[in-house]
């Protein structure tokens, strides 16, 4: 009966721990980035009519991509550390960041990831991914924000699906957070679009658990994100940094 009370405790200490991690208001500066969303509002391709739609292709393309790294950071941190765990930490977020051709979103990714993972590393302590930050540091590793949640996630043990679907979660709510302040669309408008796309969310993350950042099987086309992402420095007026 202790032993079941002793589990139980740990693992509501973890559900806590993935709520807390995969908060919208973390500070890691999430709120200052819109991801091509601002470039997309500002020429009204997207508006408080389609704004459901566009989210919901922004999950199925750059979400889909996005579980797949977030896995692949999971199941690194469940491997030997060592040389083996550097150079594979490397590759992981390389490859994502090459996958990424709009400067500011890759850029953006980048300082996402560096702030979570020395938040991460500051609250818990974990050698390994004090391992992580000094492997970026000395190889300059372009750092991606979904592998660098996986490898939380998989150093805490906090569950793989449940990771990737707290990071899928905690990225179209900060999409979301931005369109409110981009658009005319209020909290309770936004609030029923975010639940109408879990099902989405729960699906994407299924679907990732069969593909492999280094073998394929999944597919991303986004031209239109990407090509707003690569003109919003051109924008007369700017709220968000990408």
């Amino acid at each position: 009966m202790l032993h079941d009370a002793l589990n139980a405790a740990d693992g509501a200490i973890r559900l806590l721990q993935l709520l807390h991690l995969a908060d919208s208001a973390l500070p890691i500066g999430g709120q200052a980035h819109s991801f091509g969303l601002e470039t997309l509002t500002a020429t009204t391709l997207v508006t408080p009519l389609n704004l459901e739609t566009a989210l919901g292709d922004y999950l199925e393309e750059a979400g889909t991509v996005d579980a797949v790294f977030c896995r692949g950071g999971y199941r690194l941190a469940e491997g030997p550390p060592g040389a083996t765990f550097a150079d594979g930490w490397y590759r992981l977020n390389a490859t994502r960041a090459a996958l990424q051709p709009a400067r500011e979103s890759r850029e953006a990714s980048t300082a996402l990831a560096r702030r979570f993972l020395s938040l991460a590393q500051e609250l818990t302590g974990h050698p390994l991914l004090a391992q992580a930050l000094d492997v970026a540091r000395q190889q300059a590793i372009p750092l991606q924000h979904a592998a660098t949640v996986g490898l939380v996630g998989g150093a805490l043990s906090l569950g793989e699906d449940a990771t990737v679907l707290a990071y899928l979660q905690q990225s179209m709510a900060a999409l979301a957070s931005a369109a409110q302040r981009l658009l005319p669309v209020g909290q309770h408008q936004m609030a029923a679009i975010l639940w109408r796309l879990k099902p989405r969310m729960a699906a994407l993350a299924q679907a990732s658990r069969t593909a492999h950042w280094q073998q394929g099987g999944f597919t991303s086309f986004a031209p239109l994100l990407e090509v707003a992402g690569m003109r919003h420095p051109r924008l007369p007026v700017r709220l968000f940094i990408s």
